[in-house]
């Protein structure tokens, strides 16, 4: 009986070693990485598709970090989404698409070089949009995985 009892302290000291090393390597992330790395590496760690004790460990590891983190956390997710809202831009876009509609139905030889800026234009634009929007999205879903656990935390500090 004496070994299991060993066994289980021994255990559970690895398990407080290693959380102990997953807390200040999530507490580097937050503080340290870049933007595409941070987005990157909380995309692995919430990726759809893996088993639920891994979200529940992760969900758990991130409520350990101190408020000061979370609130960090939430600036920097909150700074990228920002940063990565080029919703502003869509009103140039609908002139340049009916300059190229314009231009395209009136097909003159003389207006190929214009055709074809106005063309690398929009997809410049397109693709700048939905490149970015992939960014905002991840950063939504991260921010609000933070925000939810910085109000649990919160309250559960207000009840005790």
């Amino acid at each position: 009986m004496g070994v299991i009892c060993k066994m289980n302290k021994n255990k559970k000291n690895d398990n407080r070693k290693n959380n102990k090393k997953d807390l200040e390597e999530l507490e580097n992330v937050i503080y340290t990485y870049s933007k595409k790395e941070l987005l990157a590496f909380f995309f692995e760690k919430l990726k759809v598709g893996q088993s639920k004790s891994h979200y529940k460990d992760f969900q758990s590891l991130v409520y350990e970090l101190d408020i000061e983190c979370l609130e960090f956390a939430i600036s920097r997710f909150s700074h990228i989404d920002i940063v990565h809202d080029h919703s502003k831009y869509v009103p140039a876009f609908i002139p340049l698409l009916a300059a190229y509609l314009t231009m395209f139905f009136n097909f003159y030889e003389k207006h190929w070089g214009a055709l074809a800026f106005v063309a690398g234009t929009i997809l410049a634009i397109v693709w700048i949009i939905a490149v970015e929007r992939k960014y905002r999205n991840q950063a939504i879903s991260i921010l609000e995985t933070f925000k939810q656990i910085k109000e649990r935390k919160e309250k559960d500090r207000s009840k005790g």
